[in-house]
């Protein structure tokens, strides 16, 4: 789904629940870094996304809100391999300027992944490849959850440690879409630092651009076939992400850490799509 996954920053499966653990131990789950064999990192988290501003032209549009319960899970499962698991339950509402409002319920895209390390020295460089997949909603609802189509990504993702600096992220992808939606450009940049041993921050410009090969735009295309304007076919859109986590530290023979995080994001600049503003609380556990 395209937008929905920007209601948490991502769909069904687009939770967003990218662990930062700033300390650079081998226990490092973060962008390019894969976990060892054995080891994951569990996130759920709870998100509650409000728009009432639209990137573009909308005279219908008056309100957009979701609220999202979302898990990712992350287990390395070879020498340098990881999978991934995405899944979002939302609840959403769309309101127009006649204050005639729709809504739906459910569970929306599911999306699984693998993660590969390439490089592990001086910098880490490591390839992802994610599936989207659509069955567990109808696509026909009035308010639909997702757009019911299959996605397929290919993703470039460096590290690089800092050190006592922290750390930074670069990735870069390209997401074909297997429906009249246009393909996607995929980028984003972060920056993390540890302010204690538990205490740690970071910060992301997540971003999608249209590939621009939709079959309709939302200006062409029927209102009936739109009715959902988180998941318009085609759209340019970028995130500011800013979390502030805290992990707890380990009980004594316990080889989890548990950790809460707190994110705000910003949809910053975009075009026809949703403007809003995401607050997530999540809870984190690494093994």
């Amino acid at each position: 789904m395209k937008r929905i996954h920007n209601l948490n920053t991502v769909n069904f499966a687009s939770v967003i629940g990218i662990f930062i653990s700033l300390s650079f131990t081998p226990k490092v789950i973060a962008g390019a870094w894969v976990p060892e064999v054995g080891s994951g990192y569990n996130k759920l988290a709870f998100s509650d996304f409000e728009a009432t501003d639209f990137f573009g032209s909308n005279d219908s549009f008056n309100k957009f809100k979701g609220q999202n319960t979302s898990l990712y899970v992350e287990q390395g499962v070879a020498k340098n391999l990881a999978i991934t698991l995405n899944t979002l339950y939302q609840e959403i509402e769309q309101i127009d300027n006649d204050d005639f409002r729709t809504s739906n319920t459910g569970f929306g895209d599911l999306e699984v992944g693998l993660r590969y390390n390439l490089v592990n020295g001086p910098f880490v460089l490591s390839t992802a490849l994610t599936v989207k997949i659509p069955d567990l909603y109808d696509e026909d609802d009035e308010l639909p959850l997702g757009n019911g189509q299959e996605d397929y990504e290919a993703r470039l993702l460096f590290g690089k440690s800092l050190n006592r600096f922290g750390y930074f992220g670069l990735e870069t992808g390209y997401r074909y879409r297997s429906s009249n939606p246009s393909d996607e450009i995929r980028y984003l940049l972060e920056y993390g630092f540890s302010a204690t041993k538990n205490l740690y921050f970071r910060t992301k410009l997540d971003g999608i651009a249209s590939a621009g090969n939709a079959d309709s735009t939302l200006d062409e295309a029927n209102p009936t076939t739109v009715t959902n304007l988180a998941v318009t076919p085609e759209f340019d859109i970028g995130k500011l992400e800013l979390t502030t986590g805290w992990q707890f530290n380990k009980a004594k023979n316990n080889s989890s850490q548990w950790g809460v995080e707190f994110t705000y994001t910003r949809d910053l600049y975009g075009s026809d799509t949703l403007q809003g503003d995401t607050y997530q609380f999540g809870i984190t556990r690494s093994y």
